[in-house]
């Protein structure tokens, strides 16, 4: 009688187990297209034996199957691929940033044809030839001073886009930074949640989840590298410090810095240390790569304002004015047009002597400015030419990068999605195999069902 009794509890837990693993089965198939989702699987095993070892059971009898169980509910992972995963993240961040922020520059420095500064600088020379050949005719000195009003504007335009962009640059910071606080402290609170179900004998599989979708977006966006404790806690750190520790989260902020751009710190005012992720790639940017653009443009101005300047103040306008500077301005960002020039343009010094209307010698001393070495070892037009390839080989080199980080990231992320990924044709096949067994296993029950109804019913007849 009591062996009749354990075959009901024996197929009850065949039923109950199948129901487990199926739902395990639902849940994959209805999360199959949820990004981050990771395949679980129902864990069988064979639930004790009856007797337990060393309880005598009877001469001849050994021990008895008790039915099935399930011991878990396993979720695919592989911790050295997921590692490697958010250093490829943290590499892709950074290269895409940098990708992103050059291609700005380029556009900006390397204008469409005709309008950018080495075509304007052509212009202002051949402006200056023509005075040289028709120095009393007041129209193409106007032409001319047209042509210098363009390519100066166009110098300050260049380092107004240029500082624009890294406003826009401090902009992203400031939202990203807020963007690893929350992050952070959803890590931390998840950290707590999932202790708590461990501690209850179960697996937090979903929670598990949307915990490592939060470090990869972190180790894309700072950099951030991750230590599993013993206990199964995950720990987070930024440049050497903590960021996430246990259930306690380590906020970020981005104060105004003394450059007049935002810093990135820890709450007690120290840097934070970043070396990857986009923030990385941003601040090397703003940080690093425009202001070395702006002090190259900036050579070129000063070199072009004093050259010019020096060699317009030693000569004569049609007014007989001399010492009267052609350029105002130090730099590329407040470089213009002297106002005496503005005012009148018989004052543009062509001649080399007063009273000399016919006289256009030192238009043309600074027409040739053009082919004299005047930033290191190249002209002005060869040194703008420079920082145009310099800024082209820059963005293509790092577009590159990103595309070579995407690519391997992409690798990457098919051996995951072969590992983690949920197939529904497996499902299928694993949702017939659980029907099966546990329509075998109500069959069973029911058979023994019957069976002790037969042993009540011949006991009743007695």
């Amino acid at each position: 009688m009591s062996w009749t009794f354990l075959g009901l509890q024996t197929a009850l837990s065949g039923i109950l187990a199948q129901q487990r693993a199926m739902d395990a089965t639902a849940h994959n198939i209805a999360n199959a297209q949820t990004p981050g989702y990771r395949r679980q699987e129902a864990v069988l095993t064979a639930d004790r034996p009856w007797p337990p070892p060393g309880q005598l059971a009877g001469i001849g009898m050994g021990q008895y199957g008790t039915g099935v169980q399930v011991a878990t509910v396993r979720r695919a992972q592989d911790q050295f691929l997921d590692l490697h995963a958010r250093l490829l993240d943290a590499q892709l961040g950074a290269y895409s940033a940098t990708s992103d922020t050059l291609h700005e520059v380029e556009g900006i420095v390397a204008q469409q044809s005709g309008s950018d500064l080495g075509t304007l600088l052509d212009q202002f020379w051949n402006g200056w030839q023509e005075v040289s050949i028709h120095p009393e005719d007041t129209a193409i000195r106007v032409t001319l001073r047209e042509q210098a009003l363009t390519l100066t504007s166009a110098f300050r335009d260049t380092v107004t886009r240029l500082r624009d962009s890294q406003a826009g640059i401090d902009r992203v910071i400031e939202g990203r930074v807020q963007e690893i606080n929350n992050m952070a402290a959803e890590v931390a609170q998840l950290n707590g949640q999932i202790t708590a179900v461990r501690a209850e004998g179960n697996q937090p599989n979903d929670l598990l989840d949307r915990r490592d979708n939060l470090l990869s977006q972190l180790s894309k966006t700072v950099g951030a590298t991750t230590l599993i404790t013993t206990d199964g806690n995950i720990i987070v750190n930024v440049g050497g410090r903590p960021l996430v520790e246990g259930v306690e989260s380590f906020a970020m902020q981005s104060p105004l810095g003394a450059g007049g751009h935002v810093d990135v710190q820890w709450a007690d005012g120290t840097a934070v240390n970043i070396s990857n992720g986009e923030l990385a790639g941003l601040l090397q940017a703003r940080d690093s790569t425009i202001p070395d653009y702006l002090a190259q443009l900036d050579a070129i101005a000063s070199g072009l304002i004093n050259r010019v300047n020096a060699l317009h103040q030693a000569g004569y306008g049609l007014n007989n004015s001399t010492g009267v500077s052609f350029l105002a301005g130090t730099s590329a960002a407040d470089i213009s047009v002297d106002p005496a020039i503005l005012a009148d343009p018989q004052a543009i010094a062509a001649a080399t002597a007063p009273d000399a209307p016919g006289d256009g010698g030192n238009a043309l001393a600074i027409a040739r400015v053009r082919d004299e070495i005047l930033v290191g070892s190249q002209t002005l037009g060869q040194a703008f030419r420079t920082l145009v390839s310099q800024v082209g080989s820059a963005a293509a080199g790092a577009k590159v990068r990103a595309e070579s980080a995407d690519f391997a990231r992409q690798q990457v992320n098919e051996q995951q999605q072969s590992l983690y990924g949920v197939s529904l044709d497996e499902e299928m096949t694993n949702m017939l195999q659980f029907q099966h067994a546990y329509n075998a296993s109500a069959r069973v029950l029911t058979t023994l069902d019957e069976m002790v109804k037969t042993i009540i019913e011949q006991m009743g007849a007695r």
